[in-house]
C-alpha cells in the first residue's frame, strides 16, 4: 500500500470516528433513556403545605444538564431567627453505573444530605442514606419517599430510623400543590362542571358550558347552536348513562381564544369505555368563558 494511499486510509478512519462521536453525544441518553423520566411528576411550581394545612415553602423543580439533572430549588414560608428564610437546592440523578436514584442536598445553613440510593415503585420514588453518625452516640439512616398522588399533588414524607432501618420516625411530612395558571384554572373549572354535571343527569347545566353559537363535530356528525347540541346531550346520556372523565393534555392561549387538547372518556352502564380525542376552542361570551367548538375524533 502506498504512504499517500495509507494516509487517505487514516483521514477516512479518524473522519468516521469524529462523526461516530458526535452521532452518541447528539442522541442525548438522558432524554432517550426512560429511566431518566420516572421522577418528572415532581418537575412544576409548586406551593408546599404541611400537615396542619398551612403553607411550608414554595419550590421550583426543573431539568437541567441535557434534562440529565433534576434540580430543586426550595424556600421555606417561615424566617429562621436571624430574620432570613431558610433555603436549599437539591440535585437528583439516575446513576446508569448503579442503576439507581440519587439526590445531594444542600442548604443556606450550611447543611447537607446524600441520599445515595433510590428506586421508582408503585408509583413511588424512594430514597435512602448509608448510615451516619447522628451524635456522639447513635447512628442514624434518613429515607425520603416522594408519593405520586395526582397530576397536580406530590406528598414528600422524610423519615429517620435509629436502628439500621427496621423501624421509622416521621421527621416531616409535606404535600405539594401545583401552581397553575390562570388558564390551567379555567380549564380545570370548566371540566370540572361538565363530568360532575354529566355524572348527576344535570344536562341543562352541561350544556351552559356552551357558547349560543356552539358546534360540535366529530366523524359524522355536526351540531349547531346551544338547543340541539342539548338535544344532543340527552340523548347521549339516555344511551350510554354511565361515567364521564375529562383529561386536558395539552393547553394553549391564541389571539383572546383558549384551546385545549385531551382526551373523554364515559364508561357506560355495561362498563364498556368509550375513548375519544379532542379539541375544544373556548370563547369568552358574557364575560364567561364557553366552549365554541368541540371536535372529537
Amino acid at each position: 500500500m502506498s504512504t499517500l494511499h495509507f494516509e487517505s486510509m487514516k483521514k477516512l478512519l479518524f473522519i468516521f470516528y469524529i462523526g461516530f462521536i458526535n452521532m452518541l453525544f447528539a442522541q442525548k441518553p438522558c432524554e432517550t433513556n426512560p429511566k431518566y423520566t420516572e421522577f418528572d411528576f415532581w418537575i412544576g411550581d409548586w406551593t408546599v403545605y404541611n400537615q396542619q394545612h398551612t403553607i411550608a415553602g414554595y419550590s421550583k423543580i426543573s431539568k437541567i444538564l441535557e434534562n440529565c439533572v433534576i434540580l430543586e430549588e426550595w424556600t421555606s414560608a417561615t424566617t429562621l431567627k436571624n430574620g432570613m428564610h431558610y433555603s436549599g437546592k437539591s440535585y437528583n440523578t439516575f446513576d446508569i453505573n448503579s442503576g439507581e436514584w440519587q439526590q445531594c442536598w444542600v442548604d443556606n445553613v450550611g447543611g447537607s444530605t446524600e441520599f445515595l440510593h433510590g428506586k421508582y415503585e408503585n408509583k413511588a420514588l424512594v430514597f435512602t442514606t448509608d448510615s451516619f453518625k447522628k451524635d456522639t452516640i447513635n447512628s442514624a439512616k434518613r429515607r425520603l419517599t416522594f408519593f405520586n398522588l395526582e397530576k397536580d399533588k406530590v406528598r414528600q414524607l422524610g423519615e429517620i430510623s435509629l436502628d439500621n432501618g427496621k423501624t421509622w420516625k416521621t421527621e416531616y411530612d409535606l404535600e405539594y400543590r401545583k401552581n397553575t395558571s390562570y388558564t390551567e384554572t379555567i380549564v380545570t373549572q370548566m371540566f370540572e362542571k361538565l363530568t360532575q354535571s354529566y355524572n348527576s343527569d344535570n344536562i341543562d347545566n352541561l350544556t351552559n358550558n356552551y357558547s349560543e353559537k356552539g358546534i360540535i363535530k366529530g366523524y359524522t356528525t355536526e351540531i349547531i347552536g346551544k338547543e340541539n347540541i342539548h338535544k344532543y346531550w340527552v340523548d347521549l346520556k339516555e344511551k350510554l348513562g354511565g361515567n364521564w372523565k375529562l383529561n386536558a393534555e395539552k393547553i394553549t392561549e391564541h389571539d383572546k381564544l383558549i384551546w385545549v387538547q385531551g382526551t373523554s372518556v364515559i364508561t357506560d352502564l355495561k362498563n364498556n369505555i368509550h375513548k375519544v380525542n379532542f379539541t375544544l376552542i373556548l370563547i369568552q361570551e358574557n364575560n364567561t368563558w364557553k366552549i365554541f367548538q368541540d371536535t372529537y375524533w
